[in-house]
């Protein structure tokens, strides 16, 4: 193993912590969720981000580059991470409560914790070499893609929301129609606006 330069110490940390916290966060999920835990978007983002950051912490360790498909995966997750910490402060939050979601259980980490800690590393902390600009699709692709799924799977009564936009039986079509295109289009802003802060023109960065 060699030794970790002075200049990746921060991302060495920073992943660090976001896998020992993703880890105690994924745990506290099995025990609630059993195995309905990946029908939950949040979930499936902090899991992934919890993958990123441990191959983050590996090629940090080897003094490696980091190779381009994990740097879309962290695009991904780090857009993810921040579509569940805005649904849940502007829209779950005002109905639900703001310590059920932010301060309940794990609810920290998954909605406030992870988010921030993912933009940062991705952002100010990690050298990577400067991806296409249609990089910036695949956040919007995978979030459809989960989307597409529990759809499907909500309709034939496999899965039950459990987002109240996905339960076809109880929600008109324009409801849901609605809702993934602001989720899109979010997600398509998120990433523009992350590319555009990571490169700004630089090649790698």
């Amino acid at each position: 193993m060699s030794m970790i330069k002075s200049e990746d110490r921060a991302v060495f940390y920073v992943n660090l912590v976001l896998v020992v916290l993703e880890i105690l966060a994924f745990i506290h999920d099995i025990y609630v969720f059993r195995f309905g835990l990946f029908t939950w978007y949040t979930v499936d983002s902090n899991v992934m981000q919890m993958v990123v950051s441990g191959f983050v912490i590996y090629y940090v360790v080897k003094g490696r580059t980091f190779p381009k498909l994990l740097t879309v995966a962290h695009f991904i997750s780090a857009v993810a991470l921040t579509v569940t910490f805005l649904i849940a402060a502007f829209v779950l939050a005002p109905e639900g409560g703001v310590a059920y979601y932010f301060f309940n259980d794990v609810a920290p980490i998954n909605h406030f914790i992870g988010p921030l800690l993912s933009v940062i590393s991705l952002l100010f902390l990690e050298k990577s070499e400067k991806l296409p600009f249609f990089t910036i699709i695949w956040p919007a692709a995978a979030s459809l893609l989960y989307g597409v799924i529990a759809l499907v799977l909500n309709a034939a009564r496999i899965m039950d929301g459990p987002y109240f936009f996905l339960k076809v039986y109880e929600q008109p079509a324009v409801t849901i129609i609605t809702w993934f295109a602001i989720i899109a289009v979010l997600c398509f802003a998120l990433a523009f606006l992350y590319y555009k802060v990571k490169w700004r023109n630089k090649e790698y960065v």
